[in-house]
């Protein structure tokens, strides 16, 4: 029971609050827009997709539980200015602060 919190969490992001909250918006956002032409399509697939084999399978399972926890009843999610384009760039920089302890 003791290691079921780690399935709640961010992980070890080096960053501060701001960071992290965007990091969940930007992936909120991303598989928004994926849905629409692939309804089937799971925050695990994007996350791991961007993020690659090289991080945790438990951080990229936590990620997206916390992801998909925070757009549940949502419809709009900010981008801070960033493009749509550049969002995947942008999610696999700040997923790049992740240290592995």
């Amino acid at each position: 029971m003791k290691e079921n919190y780690k399935i709640y969490s961010l992980g070890y992001l080096n960053t501060d609050i701001n960071n992290k909250f965007a990091l969940i918006s930007l992936i909120d956002y991303l598989v928004m827009r994926l849905k629409e032409k692939k309804p089937d399509v799971t925050y695990y697939q994007v996350i791991y997709k961007i993020a690659g084999a090289s991080y945790p399978e438990d951080f990229i399972k936590a990620l997206a539980i916390v992801c998909e926890d925070f757009a549940y009843g949502c419809k709009e999610f900010p981008t801070f200015g960033i493009a749509p384009k550049e969002v995947p760039k942008k999610i696999k920089e700040m997923l790049d602060t992740y240290i592995p302890f």
